[in-house]
């Protein structure tokens, strides 16, 4: 087994620019609906990342012809076929986002069974929602303890119902089911995150009728007839303010191009809070950070859902908070298990105290030193950046392999804007 490690010499300001790639979070529903559409589809600004090319392969692997062209990726479901309904390739229990995979297939062929999917470790992340869903549109659930088994035998209807959470990836599922199936369906408690919308997009594109997107009920005309969608994948916001972040942790000087400012409402009111030195150019979307004017300032944070503050930056915007003139306070609203990677940013000096498993403290100013740390998940490795940006001296991180499922073309990019940064592979 290949090991890959991260070599960062710390204390350099990032200088330059950057341009946004396109949302990992977006691209990998597009690419599972697919399956429900007839004819050619054509994706654009699609992210070359590690989550990215698991769901294509997947996807081949089932009959889904894909050509990459300049402009983008051209999909065809024509041929899709799966074995008695059961999906069993082996990646899929690498990846979280494999749940998305049920919606269409059960539409396709009126039953589905694969393996419960993996991913990053971030709390319990039960799949009740997505049940419920499948049921409130006609389908059975199975019992089984390491397979997920769900068919139609009498068909699926539209229906109307509330989710029993604001969760992504079931609205997706729920989505794709809804504008696949004749007449109107209602879905309540919908989440409303830029890639729903981004999903919503696509789907129109191909055929269905989708109102109130962007907003927490979606009333969706669906048909069976979804053909030709396109789309270009929605810039990664969460990649912008993940640079946004190095510059600030740096007190370097970035032009991060590609950034829409809607998606990053919440974050950007926290960092004015804070005190980083940016200013956000919508019409061109643009944001330029530059080196502080004063001491950054501590603050409290509270994630939730879109357009709450975004639980997958605030493992990178706590690493701000370090360097903030007092005691600032999260309060993670999502997850339980969010909070593994505090303990790397010990290890470089943070002072950081947990108070219960949703909310900690971070006592500043710290002086942060290069160290080995390890990556937790995609988001706490993008931490683990930062810091080392932050820090004197080297730092090693290991477990970079998380990075890489979030972060397109990350090592290239940083090396633009002057990081030192060099990677090590061994067995």
């Amino acid at each position: 087994m290949m090991r890959e490690k991260y070599f960062i010499e710390g204390g350099v300001p990032l200088r330059g620019a950057v341009e946004i790639s396109g949302s990992k979070n977006a691209a990998l529903p597009i690419l599972a609906a697919s399956i429900l559409i007839t004819g050619v589809s054509q994706l654009r600004n699609v992210p070359e990342i590690e989550d990215v090319e698991t769901m294509m392969d997947i996807l081949e692997s089932i009959g889904v012809e894909m050509e990459m062209l300049e402009s983008g990726i051209q999909l065809s479901s024509d041929n899709v076929k799966i074995e008695s309904g059961e999906l069993s390739h082996p990646k899929i229990k690498s990846m979280r986002a494999s749940i998305l995979l049920l919606a269409p297939l059960l539409a396709r062929f009126g039953e589905v069974k694969m393996p419960f999917p993996g991913g990053c470790v971030l709390g319990k992340r039960p799949i009740g929602s997505h049940l419920a869903a499948f049921t409130a549109f006609g389908a059975e659930i199975l019992d089984s303890h390491d397979m997920i088994s769900i068919s139609a035998p009498k068909g699926l209807r539209p229906a109307t119902f509330v989710l029993p959470e604001i969760s992504v990836t079931a609205t997706e599922n729920a989505v794709m089911l809804a504008s696949s199936i004749e007449g109107e369906s209602i879905i309540r408690m919908a989440a409303s995150e830029p890639h729903v919308q981004n999903l919503c997009e696509f789907l129109v594109s191909a055929g269905a009728q989708i109102d109130g997107i962007g907003t927490h009920t979606l009333r969706i005309r669906g048909t069976k007839n979804l053909s030709g969608g396109s789309v270009e994948i929605t810039p990664d916001y969460l990649e912008a303010g993940t640079f946004i972040l190095a510059a600030a942790v740096t007190n370097g000087e970035l032009i991060i191009r590609n950034v829409e400012e809607h998606h990053l409402d919440s974050f950007f009111q926290k960092l004015k809070e804070v005190g980083v030195n940016f200013v956000s150019v919508p019409e061109d979307r643009t944001v330029i950070v530059k080196p502080p004017l004063g001491d950054y300032q501590p603050v409290k944070l509270q994630t939730g859902v879109f357009p709450a503050f975004p639980t997958d930056l605030h493992p990178q915007f706590a690493v701000l908070l370090t360097q903030c003139a007092g005691t600032s306070q999260i309060f993670e609203t999502l997850f339980e298990r969010k909070f593994a990677y505090l303990l790397e940013l010990e290890k470089m000096g943070a002072n950081v105290q947990l108070l219960n498993p949703h909310q900690f403290l971070v006592h500043g100013k710290s002086r942060l030193r290069g160290s080995s740390v390890a990556s937790q998940d995609i988001r706490a490795g993008a931490a683990m950046l930062l810091a080392a940006f932050a820090a004197e001296g080297e730092t090693e991180i290991s477990n970079i392999h998380y990075i890489h499922r979030g972060y397109e073309k990350i090592e290239e990019k940083l090396k633009s804007v002057g990081a030192r940064i060099s990677r090590s592979i061994e067995e």
